[in-house]
């Protein structure tokens, strides 16, 4: 019996060695992605005419096409256009491999009216891991969902068009060596980049602006709620941290000179300051012997029998419709998208991706991830698109090894013509130190039209039978279905339960209940944008204390820098108490958080918990109480916070600080080492236990306070 229980054992090993290793190397690419050499003729005219659809805002905006553009090392004088669901890869080791030389080189402009919408549809696109020498500099006009990683410009970034809306956005490990302009952008996130612009007013962005681990750019401000003489007087906050705490850079596809393929794989690193864009080192290169190339053909059986096996995962561009969701089982595993790999949900409410509880540094990253399922056929206790961790076996997770989310793009609605759609939470992370970096968790506001049916109908004044069409009120509703109320239910973009769970460029919007709610002691989170629901009222969501980001009230110690919720109440009156929610103790704390009026009814009266001034208007009696409430600090009433505390600073009364922060850094350093130590105890007792909060995410609003 023991011998046949040995063999049996010894079967999933022997499996394991006879696959790994034997994957083609160079793979065999789908037709969606498309590779360049140096020496390839009229790739400016062959890529114009591919990509000429996803260029187009009406065409391109709900395409099922996904592509991926792969460059070779070497010089290239090209102009790439990058629309809808397209990602340009440069293929070297470093950056500076890959050149892209001519006037644009590789840019997003503007494809829609001006100034509205401008650049505000520009979503899900991104280039990646190349130099540009464009004469003009490199533009980048986009919203979210659209990336910049591993890119270094020679000349100038603009991440604007002039006079165009835009709601971005992202970048990371870029080096620029003219200067960086963010224009009119309403917000934007940048890490660990050469900037090359300390000027505020010169890098511009309207409202926040929130910069971590960059070298060459302008210190934190800290700007308060307008006096109410001035009501709609907006002042931008720039939130500098003068160092990432940890984060482990995207992993990312090379070639060697013998045409081989290698996975990179940068490892973690902590308190790091500025682009490794350039560096060889600190990076785990794996052939592709070892690297399942997935085609959205592939059953969701094979791609897990991949994954069980220890490959790791590159899911080439196309649509995966799952019947299964997959998970991830071994330890510093990959799982990558290419070309906005799109996964659609399984029936049922099963999660797209699942890690498993009690596995080190998996990563996740290059997704979009689509809710399939009617929330009717709902079999899941709690539906999800992509969960971290079991809520039955909570694992604290690894601190040197933590598991990394990069580029995840969740939606709900969209594309789907049913609108019944939905799932409870978009993104469960239930195991700790788990590090999200640039996610846009998002429940459709717009939708494709049903070519079916004709103009949609205005339910507000089409209630007594007059049926109005929605266009004469909102003129959007000419070139998207507009979701109301009942459509895409989905109650809360992010949960997060696990402990030491940061954050980097989170946005989470239009989810019907908490928009973010965290439980786990010692989160950190670093931008946040939220919009609240346009297609609510009063009773189905102010009246039951929703807010746009909560801290469960058991919490003793979270953090939260650049932080806003913005309000579109576009169908009904509704006032929203408190932007944020969190409980009233020392160790829960904010910098530079703000409420923000876009549109339509009412508004948000606070920003925190009944403080702070509040962002109210109203369509039908202008004018504007207030577009903006903004809290330097959610401590000592709303004072701006300690230079330590958020980087860099102003530097006005930093004479007044020093003897106190000597002090502050004794006590830190203290609490640092019992913390670590503490950590370390915990870690090698054994990390697993039951659910961490049997209650996960409560039926109705009662998370907070």
């Amino acid at each position: 019996m023991w011998a046949s229980a040995r063999l049996c054992l010894a079967l999933p090993t022997l499996a394991f060695a006879l696959i790994l290793g034997t994957e083609p190397n160079p793979p065999v690419w789908p037709s969606s992605v498309h590779v360049f050499d140096p020496a390839d003729k009229n790739i400016t005219a062959y890529i114009a005419d591919l990509l000429r659809d996803l260029n187009n805002v009406k065409t391109g905006h709900y395409s099922k096409e996904r592509v991926a553009l792969l460059f070779k090392p070497g010089t290239y004088n090209v102009t790439v256009d990058v629309g809808y669901y397209v990602q340009v890869l440069g293929l070297g080791e470093i950056a500076d491999d890959v050149v892209f030389e001519g006037e644009k080189g590789v840019f997003c402009g503007n494809i829609a009216e001006m100034p509205n919408p401008g650049s505000l549809d520009n979503f899900w696109r991104s280039a990646e891991n190349f130099r540009t020498k464009a004469t003009s500099g490199m533009l980048w006009a986009v919203s979210q969902a659209c990336p910049i990683r591993r890119i270094h410009a020679d000349h100038n970034l603009s991440l604007f068009v002039k006079d165009a809306w835009a709601s971005g956005g992202y970048l990371a490990d870029v080096q620029v060596d003219g200067y960086t302009g963010l224009g009119g952008q309403q917000q934007w996130f940048a890490r660990n980049s050469a900037l090359s612009t300390t000027d505020a007013d010169m890098l511009g962005g309207q409202w926040n602006v929130v910069l971590v681990g960059n070298t060459g750019s302008p210190p934190s401000t800290h700007p308060r709620s307008p006096p109410s003489s001035e009501p709609t007087l907006v002042k931008r906050a720039v939130t500098n941290v003068a160092t990432t705490p940890v984060i482990a850079e995207k992993p990312f596809i090379s070639i060697d000179k013998v045409g081989q393929y290698n996975l990179q794989i940068p490892q973690v690193k902590f308190r790091s300051v500025g682009p490794s864009l350039n560096s060889r080192s600190g990076v785990k290169s794996v052939a592709f012997h070892n690297v399942f190339v997935a085609k959205s053909s592939d059953s969701s059986s094979a791609i897990q029998a991949k994954l069980d096996a220890g490959l790791h995962v590159v899911l080439s561009p196309g649509i995966y419709k799952l019947s299964e969701s997959l998970t991830l089982k071994q330890a510093n595993q990959v799982l990558l998208g290419i070309g906005m790999a799109t996964l659609v949900s399984p029936h049922y409410g099963s999660p797209c991706v699942q890690v498993a509880s009690g596995i080190d540094g998996v990563r996740v990253a290059g997704l979009m991830l689509q809710a399939g399922s009617p929330s009717a056929l709902k079999r899941a206790e709690v539906s999800t698109l992509l969960q971290w961790g079991d809520p039955d076996d909570y694992y604290a997770g690894n601190p040197a090894n933590p598991g990394v989310m990069s580029d995840i793009f969740a939606r709900v609605g969209g594309p789907d013509l049913d609108r019944s759609i939905g799932v409870d939470v978009a993104v469960r992370v239930l195991s700790g130190n788990v590090i999200g970096d640039n996610l846009w968790l998002w429940r459709a506001d717009h939708a494709l039209l049903d070519p079916s049916k004709g103009p949609q109908l205005d339910p507000i004044r089409s209630a007594s039978g007059n049926r109005t069409p929605m266009e004469d009120r909102i003129p959007k509703a000419k070139e998207y279905y507009l979701t109301v109320a009942g459509d895409y239910p989905s109650k809360t973009g992010l949960e997060v339960v696990g402990d030491l769970v940061t954050m980097y460029g989170l946005a989470v919007e239009h989810f019907l209940g908490d928009a973010t709610v965290w439980k786990g002691e010692g989160g950190q989170t670093y931008f946040y944008q939220n919009e609240l629901p346009y297609d609510v009222t009063q009773v189905s969501f102010c009246d039951r204390n929703f807010s746009g980001y909560t801290v469960a009230a058991s919490v003793k110690s979270h953090e939260g820098l650049g932080l806003g919720v913005y309000s579109f109440f576009r169908d009904h009156e509704c006032i929203v108490e408190s932007a944020f929610r969190a409980p009233e103790t020392d160790g829960v704390r904010f910098t530079n958080i703000f409420a923000r009026y876009l549109n339509g009814y009412s508004g948000i009266r606070h920003v925190l918990n009944h403080r702070g001034g509040g962002a109210m208007g109203t369509w039908t009696h202008p004018p504007l109480k207030s577009l903006m409430g903004q809290m330097p600090s959610s401590m000592e009433g709303g004072a701006a916070p300690a230079p330590a505390e958020a980087g860099r600073d102003t530097g006005e009364n930093s004479s007044a600080h020093a003897s106190g922060f000597s002090l502050w850094v004794l006590l830190l350093a203290c609490i640092l080492s019992a913390s670590i130590a503490a950590l370390a105890t915990y870690y090698r007792s054994g990390k697993r236990r039951s659910s961490k909060h049997p209650e996960m995410l409560d039926s109705d609003s009662d998370a907070g306070i």
